[in-house]
């Protein structure tokens, strides 16, 4: 990972975040306008058929973009709530955050500033760690964060990995403070998404 530039990281990161939203785009307007992905088409029948691979499949593919943004904006919380309603929904994807916070706990503590300057500029990166090194500063970062779905909480996650936190102080962090922004996309934003698809598809 050292011989890769961090301008060739960022880069990388551009192309997939920009690839993301308008595989987004595309995806919703194909998903709007398809009978499959009605809530008693094909697409639904193909979840109850998985079983408990459904879920499976579901928490890998969030994990993943916990690690590398694909999907922007958190959407894969809201689509999690369309997919399995909103308990199940909350539930799947907090076991998916917990997973993902605790891998990018280890890159941000196996690699430090070698992974983490790929999701930030320099300036954000001096900042952070000026933050970081001021102790208890941090696990109010790291709480805000977690709570105001406007943060950077993934790449926070890397950065608590570079911190004195142990990892069990950071978990405990993470189970007592994500889940209210998890709660956040899970319910509301899954609804606000099924109410605008039926207000433009019909």
């Amino acid at each position: 990972m050292d011989q890769i530039s961090v301008e060739t990281k960022r880069r990388f990161i551009r192309i997939v975040t920009i690839t993301g939203i308008i595989l987004t785009i595309i995806g919703s307007w194909f998903i709007g306008q398809s009978d499959y992905f009605q809530p008693n088409g094909g697409f639904n029948q193909l979840l109850v058929n998985m079983g408990i691979f459904s879920p499976i499949v579901f928490i890998a593919i969030q994990v993943t973009q916990i690690i590398i943004p694909l999907i922007p904006f958190g959407l894969i919380f809201s689509i999690g709530g369309i997919l399995y309603g909103t308990f199940w929904g909350f539930i799947i994807n907090f076991i998916g955050v917990l997973i993902g916070s605790a891998i990018n706990f280890y890159l941000g503590r196996r690699f430090g500033a070698n992974i983490v300057l790929a999701f930030l500029s320099d300036e954000q990166y001096v900042k952070y760690m000026r933050i970081m090194n001021k102790g208890d500063s941090f696990k109010k970062l790291l709480i805000i964060g977690f709570i105001a779905p406007l943060f950077p909480d993934d790449v926070f996650c890397m950065i608590a990995g570079m911190s004195k936190l142990t990892f069990w102080e950071f978990y405990k962090i993470v189970i007592l403070f994500r889940p209210i922004s998890l709660f956040i996309f899970t319910y509301a934003s899954s609804n606000i998404i099924q109410w605008v698809f039926q207000l433009i598809f019909g």
